[in-house]
């Protein structure tokens, strides 16, 4: 009984440990990870919405 215990808490350690490092590196390949706002994060937001609206005016130059 103790066996299955310790097999089951090692199966979950090992996969909350995968999981964390999952998405440890899915943040590290966004640069605007954390941060409040700054215009690359407002240029990314607007290409962003570009691309969702092709025909309009949206990616005119200010």
């Amino acid at each position: 009984m103790q066996t299955i215990a310790v097999t089951i808490i090692l199966i979950g350690a090992i996969c909350y440990a995968g999981w964390w490092g999952y998405q440890h590196f899915q943040k590290t390949k966004n640069p605007c990870e954390g941060c409040d706002g700054c215009q690359l994060k407002e240029l990314k937001e607007h290409a962003k919405e570009c691309k969702k609206q092709k025909k309009s005016t949206c990616c005119a130059k200010k």
